[in-house]
């Protein structure tokens, strides 16, 4: 199996490149997934935002690091790096919104149909 090689728009030269998994890895790993998003789902969701939120927190003690990666990967200047923020402000808004998006709703009510 050949590499994946992610190829900067910069240079030219090769920034990332990573081996792909066999199929029989990578459908073990996509049932991996659905046990891991089961057992999310079973957290509380107070536990699931502070969850989010200590990763977005990781992810912004990299910033800098991050920032300079995504300019190798889109061809971008640093100093647009700014738009980083835009994480920031989308989580906090999907943590602010998240109980009573995800509470459940009763959409019909009915003789025939409950749900």
């Amino acid at each position: 199996m050949k590499p994946i090689q992610l190829i900067s728009p910069v240079d030219g030269s090769v920034y990332a490149e990573r081996m792909p998994l066999a199929p029989d890895a990578a459908l073990a790993m996509a049932d991996r997934a659905r046990g891991a998003q089961k057992a999310w789902a079973a957290r509380p969701l107070a536990e699931r935002i502070a969850l989010v939120r200590d990763g977005v927190a990781r992810l912004n003690a990299m910033k800098d690091q991050v920032v300079e990666e995504i300019a190798w990967q889109m061809g971008r200047p640093t100093r647009f790096g700014g738009e980083f923020g835009g994480v920031n402000a989308r989580t906090d808004y999907m943590a602010e919104i998240a109980a009573e998006t995800l509470a459940p709703r009763m959409v019909e009510d009915g003789d025939k149909f409950r749900r």
